[in-house]
């Protein structure tokens, strides 16, 4: 069963184009072509539902989660595992339940959800996570960063989508889903949520419950606003 799919970089290496990321509860990884509609690889993850991913910037690796609370790192070229991370040790714990969103940062930073309500910042240069940011309950791929604040969305009825600080992991805001005029029938559980990719002016998020996306302008307070 595919559970979450992500479009490889343009700039990634080698000339195929136009190829998707597809993870399953299977626990296959897949790269297929969709030009063509032709599977290129699959990688295989024995016993283990992978139910998210996400490429760095330049498609040289690719970072998942998935039921086994483990974050893994592939080399996409080679389609290898390069590393997994799952804390402890000297450093602080991992996740205690089922990853349910990666996402990169940058080139050495990961940041991951869980519905163990904690987000996990990832150095990749180290094998435990430098920071943890105890509150949403991440059931998909609800969280985005952008200009150092990372944006959660939770699976909740309340305070559904929340901003903290990169630096320190600190709430400094609520983006309040029934605010303005465009008020919702029931309450809204967040299962997607991201910053407008090229400014940040505009966060999109949606979820069940009243089945809605709505935009919030982030220049006007984060209004409501479609």
């Amino acid at each position: 069963m595919l559970f979450f799919h992500r479009w490889r970089p343009l700039n990634a290496p080698g000339v195929t184009k136009n190829v998707l990321l597809a993870v399953n509860a299977n626990g296959e990884i897949q790269h297929w072509h969709t030009t063509s509609g032709r599977l290129l690889n699959t990688i295989a993850v024995p016993y283990q539902k992978i139910l998210c991913a996400d490429y760095k910037a330049d498609g040289t690796d690719f970072v998942t989660g998935g039921a086994d609370n483990i974050i893994r790192v592939y080399d996409e070229v080679t389609r290898q595992l390069k590393q997994e991370y799952v804390g402890g040790g000297t450093g602080p714990a991992g996740h205690n339940s089922r990853v349910t969103c990666t996402k990169y940062v940058d080139e050495n930073l990961v940041v991951s959800g869980s519905w163990d309500k904690t987000i996990k910042v990832w150095d990749l240069r180290t094998p435990a996570p430098v920071r943890s940011i105890f509150g949403p309950y991440v059931a998909a791929d609800s969280i985005d960063v952008q200009d150092g604040v990372i944006l959660a969305g939770s699976n909740e009825t309340t305070n559904q989508l929340a901003m903290y600080s990169f630096d320190d992991g600190k709430l400094f805001d609520y983006i309040q889903w029934d605010d303005g005029n465009l008020q919702s029938p029931s309450p809204c559980k967040i299962y997607g949520a991201q910053f407008m990719k090229t400014t940040g002016e505009y966060v999109v998020a949606g979820g069940s419950g009243c089945n809605e996306v709505k935009i919030f302008d982030s220049v006007n307070a984060f209004q409501p606003v479609a």
